[in-house]
């Protein structure tokens, strides 16, 4: 399976990362990478894209302050940048099991009563 733009060492345990799955950690990072290879400043690519500064920084990062991504958005960047949806997503795992598509989510600590 070939992966797209920043994969091999750059993709990551998705451990390390409890509010975004594997396959949007990538995404996220392909997104930044068309932008800099591009030679957009930060200010450039978010206002080809409609949103703020703050807003593109959140959608490039992987911490867990980080925003999602939707449809909408890798809409522009497919039109902006040129790309395939495929080669801004990659290749996917046959298995739709599989990690590659699954985020954690927060347990929560529910109390339960004994009345």
């Amino acid at each position: 399976m070939q992966l797209p733009l920043l994969a091999g060492p750059f993709i990551m345990k998705h451990s390390q990362f409890t509010k975004f799955s594997p396959i949007t950690i990538l995404v996220k990072r392909t997104i930044r990478k068309l932008r800099i290879d591009a030679g957009h400043s930060m200010n450039e690519g978010a206002r080809l894209l409609a949103v703020s500064r703050k807003q593109l920084e959140d959608i490039e990062t992987i911490r867990n302050y980080g925003c999602h991504l939707d449809l909408e958005l890798l809409a522009k960047i497919k039109v902006i940048y040129q790309k395939s949806l495929d080669e801004i997503v990659g290749e996917l795992p046959d298995d739709y099991y599989s990690e590659y598509f699954e985020r954690a989510r927060k347990k929560l600590n529910r109390v339960v009563s004994t009345n």
